[in-house]
């Protein structure tokens, strides 16, 4: 076990333990200055990147202004305390937790002949305004986004809801003096003594504090992390949370992700965006049909097209056939291969659209996109039937709102087209048989993936594929 280094009388011995620390901290900083009605030379320590200076000088200049004779009858040990009690200060004797402080952003002061040292808060915490959020566009509804600032986060769920049922706990992870701050919230009326249980638990699980995002805590919680689907949903859009919260489902923040988790998540709950609740139920619900036809699309399009053109001629109409055999004409690769060029292509081309800049990226989309599939064509190296149906895919696949869901899909895609290269539409409808299975056993936080338990008890069942007008909803 380390052992534990205490400050003492020593001035001298006090700054060398901080200068030996810090002695390979370029940003390492102090600021020395006297207090003349005590005769004291005082020296302030901080990291220069994470201080905020104007607060600092602010410091000093009221500790040197302490006056002896403001109190009388005082011990000159306490004059320093008595002087700065307006101000939130905490006091150490231990080293360990004085280097913490400064990687916090705090300043230490060691005052001449003293044994306790002061710490300040003088962080100066760098974070970027609010703004629409990235990864979830909505045409109407709220344009607010979560930040890397837990605490904003978490305010900005207190503004817009001033519901006193919302709970915050909080969880700290440390590991070697690196602290990691998780809050998660619920309300109190509607979520389940099980599932809390369920989250603590498993909070108390990790032993890592390396934790940079929501995404490296969700692997770390989540119930199969072998499952290509997510068993959490992320989120930056603070009325998603609400509503959640509202549902008696968990939000769960980190400190330095805008990024909020909402466990449990259910099958539906993916495919619902905001703006579902913003417009007319009559649009809304069509809308909402349209994703769960397009995630079909998105899988088995390809699948069935290989497996009809290779295995299963008999059930195209004849003159489809025709149409199809005109189309592969001079085509040297089977349906397979042309679907896995174009797949592979079409994912290149998406993820390079994602890496450039904004204008750049959907250039390069579109263009490159029109570009190759033409080339293709006339290179006889895919038909052109075959650029039709990856074009529908991709399409499709953009239309689920939560993007780790979709990426689910794409991944499965190419799963869906080796089963029907290898058996035809017998492996298509085996592999579909699968997916079925494992999302049927899969589980989040306790709750199946397919469970009505949050539809159901809050009598919204018909809110699982349509969007009833709200008049009949709280009419129920």
């Amino acid at each position: 076990m380390e052992e534990t280094v205490h400050f003492n009388t020593d001035t001298d011995y006090n700054k060398t333990l901080l200068h030996t620390f810090f002695s390979n901290q370029s940003d390492f900083g102090e600021r020395q200055f006297f207090m003349i009605e005590l005769n004291k030379s005082c020296t302030f320590y901080f990291l220069k990147s994470r201080t905020n200076f104007t607060t600092l000088m602010s410091f000093i200049q009221k500790l040197e202004k302490i006056t002896p004779s403001l109190f009388q009858d005082v011990p000159q040990e306490e004059i320093v305390r008595k002087s700065l009690q307006t101000y939130s200060y905490q006091t150490t004797y231990n080293l360990s937790d004085c280097i913490r402080f400064i990687f916090e952003g705090k300043s230490v002061l060691i005052i001449d002949q003293s044994a306790e040292v002061y710490i300040f808060d003088t962080a100066d915490n760098l974070k970027r305004g609010l703004e629409d959020s990235s990864s979830e566009k909505v045409i109407r509804g709220p344009k607010l986004a979560f930040i890397e600032s837990i605490n904003d986060n978490i305010g900005l769920i207190r503004q817009l809801t001033r519901d006193q049922n919302i709970i915050v706990k909080e969880h700290k992870i440390d590991v070697q003096n690196n602290e990691k701050l998780i809050q998660y919230l619920y309300n109190q009326k509607e979520v389940s003594d099980e599932l809390l249980k369920e989250v603590d638990n498993r909070l108390s699980t990790i032993k890592t504090s390396n934790l940079e995002d929501s995404g490296m805590l969700e692997e770390l919680i989540e119930d199969n992390s072998l499952s290509p689907f997510p068993q959490m949903q992320n989120t930056e859009r603070p009325d998603r949370v609400i509503a959640a919260l509202n549902e008696g489902r968990v939000a769960m923040f980190i400190d330095g992700s805008p990024f909020a988790l909402i466990m449990p998540t259910t099958f539906d709950l993916l495919l619902q965006s905001p703006d579902d609740y913003y417009e007319r139920w009559l649009a809304a619900s069509f809308i909402r049909m349209l994703r769960y036809l397009s995630i079909f699309i998105t899988l088995f399009l390809s699948a069935f097209y290989i497996s009809l053109v290779s295995f299963n001629q008999g059930l195209l109409p004849t003159e489809l056939a025709i149409t199809i055999a005109g189309t592969r004409q001079n085509i040297p690769f089977p349906p397979f291969v042309e679907a896995i060029i174009m797949e592979i292509t079409i994912e290149l081309l998406r993820e390079a659209g994602i890496r450039l800049p904004t204008p750049l990226g959907q250039t390069i989309g579109l263009v490159g996109g029109v570009i190759i599939g033409q080339a293709a064509v006339e290179a006889n190296i895919v038909s052109s039937l075959m650029v039709i149906i990856i074009a529908i895919t991709t399409i499709t696949s953009f239309t689920v709102p939560q993007y780790s869901f979709g990426l689910s899909f794409r991944m499965l895609r190419f799963g869906a087209m080796i089963s029907a290269a290898i058996f035809g539409l017998f492996g298509t409808v085996c592999f579909f048989i699968w997916i079925s299975i494992h999302l049927a056993s899969l589980k989040s936080f306790g709750t199946h993936y397919f469970s009505f338990e949050f539809s159901i008890s809050r009598k919204k069942f018909l809110d699982l594929f349509l969007r009833l007008p709200k008049k009949i909803k709280s009419a129920q």
